[in-house]
């Protein structure tokens, strides 16, 4: 599996959502279950799944998907 389709199966999971509704635009501002506790579990579960450790100023600077590519892809991880 590559990583963008892992990374839309943990969003997909942690939100309840089915995976044909994420894109790289999919924020909190257009998805209602990504409310502020399950922003916490998709933390939990990005970190354990990609085997990185965010920081805060990392987690913050999230507003959609396409901002976690690019903090993951900070970690070395490919997302082509």
């Amino acid at each position: 599996m590559e990583n963008k389709e892992k990374l839309y199966h943990l969003i997909s999971h942690v939100l309840g959502i089915d995976v044909t509704e994420i894109n790289e635009e999919t924020s909190p501002e257009n998805t209602q279950s990504w409310d502020s506790f399950n922003a916490l579990v998709m933390v939990t579960e990005l970190e354990e799944c990609f085997n990185v450790t965010f920081t805060m100023d990392e987690i913050e600077s999230v507003r959609n998907v396409r901002d976690i590519i690019e903090v993951l892809s900070s970690y070395a991880i490919s997302f082509d």
